[in-house]
């Protein structure tokens, strides 16, 4: 693909700007008071604050300061003034620059949430636990964990893991798993994690935020952005190590400039989406080895009037035939309906509504065992609903009738 070293130099540029900021961001933060806000108490080896709710608190420090050494043992509880208060919070830079921590991580299942740079270049800490309760991960919480090692996995619980949470986290050896309640890995989130040996990437995702894995080498193996990621942000993938299938989701719009840039170990790129995603910037693609794409049935023309045929000169279309599933394997209720249609399988996919015209009225992706349609602005009549789920396809009549 010929494209100018100007506009290669311009997209850089505003990516080592963006790059610049993140660092501006964790200087700021590094300068700023470690603790904060209303008055602090000590209990054992930690300061601790009484959060808002009265009966729950968050570990501010350790009482030591940077000079904190060797395993924390964070409690689940403390304490003070003849009053017990579940601990559930790890403040704003709790133990930033703490070096001298090392040995296990565990993050006790009271806990909820991790706030900026809690743990901000604790380099000496080698294995991470994180409890089950966490929802949020702050803004470099672990930025430059270097001895961070084995696997890691981003709980169910985690609904928010924000700018640059892992960044720089290099020591990590093993899988690398993004729960399914996390919808949006924001920017440079594992940049330069090069030791994870394969990704797994939760199922409600919908994007995946700028340079997000960016440098993570150590990947091999397949990847698949799952059918609820509607975004690619640029530079997400650029320079990973993958070395088999690349498998786009049926719900991805747009893909970023650079976005899988010089992923050259990929063996095969599978695109599930019947209208091919957009690009914004260049070098989507670039540095690919992989030649030949798979598109949905029907959809060849589609790919390549559009710029992927600048990336791929082989594209074909996978028309095999889908599984037609039981009847019994999906329940659609009440029916006949005039207003919100229930429909229950297992691992669902697509749902999509058609009239007795075959005319597709409605399309989602969608995740789980349930979903709900409403029919009240349709007119009377008979529908199909065609359900998909990870073992097939089922389809439903509906009648709407109105009282």
């Amino acid at each position: 693909m010929d494209l100018t070293s100007t506009n290669h130099n311009k997209h850089y540029s505003r990516c080592k700007n963006a790059a610049l900021a993140v660092l501006t961001f964790f200087v700021l933060a590094f300068m700023g008071s470690r603790l904060y806000a209303q008055s602090y108490f000590p209990v054992g080896d930690f300061y601790y604050q009484i959060n808002d709710d009265g009966v729950s608190a968050t570990l501010l420090g350790h009482v030591n300061g940077t000079a904190v050494s060797g395993e924390i043992s964070i409690p689940t509880t403390i304490s003070y003034n003849g009053n017990d208060y579940t601990v559930t919070r790890i403040g704003k830079n709790a133990f930033i620059s703490c070096g001298g921590l090392t040995g296990h991580l565990t993050i006790p299942n009271t806990v909820t949430y991790i706030g900026d740079n809690a743990f901000l270049a604790c380099s000496g800490l080698t294995t991470l636990d994180l409890g089950e309760s966490v929802d949020t991960i702050g803004p470099a919480a672990f930025y430059g964990c270097k001895g961070l090692t084995g696997s890691l996995t981003i709980p169910n619980s985690v609904k928010a893991l924000r700018l640059a949470a892992f960044y720089g986290c290099t020591g990590f050896t093993d899988t690398l798993t993004i729960g399914n309640a996390v919808t949006y890995i924001e920017n440079a989130a594992f940049y330069r994690c090069s030791g994870f040996s394969c990704l797994t990437i939760g199922n409600s995702v919908k994007t995946i935020g700028p340079s997000a894995f960016w440098g993570c080498t150590g990947f091999s193996g397949s990847l698949t952005i799952p059918n609820s990621v509607t975004n690619v942000k640029p530079n997400a993938f650029r320079n990973c190590g993958f070395t088999g299938t690349l498998t786009l989701g049926n719900a991805l719009d747009s893909i970023g400039g650079e976005a899988f840039y010089h992923c050259s170990g990929f063996t095969e790129v599978v695109s599930l989406a019947t209208v091919p995603p957009t690009f914004s910037f260049e070098d989507v693609f670039e540095g690919f080895s992989c030649t030949t794409l798979t598109v949905p049935c029907n959809c060849i023309a589609a790919y390549e009037n559009s710029e992927w045929h600048d990336y791929f000169s082989t594209i074909i279309d996978d028309c095999s035939p889908v599984t037609e599933l039981d009847e019994k394997t999906a329940t659609v209720y009440p029916n006949p309906t005039h207003g919100t249609l229930h429909i229950k399988a297992e691992n669902l996919e697509v749902i999509s509504i058609y009239n007795l015209l075959g005319e597709k009225l409605f399309e989602a992706s969608t995740r789980g065992n349930s979903f709900e349609y409403d029919f009240s602005p349709h007119e009377v009549g008979a529908y199909l609903v065609r359900i998909q789920t990870d073992k097939g396809i089922v389809t439903k009549q509906v009648m709407v009738q109105y009282p």
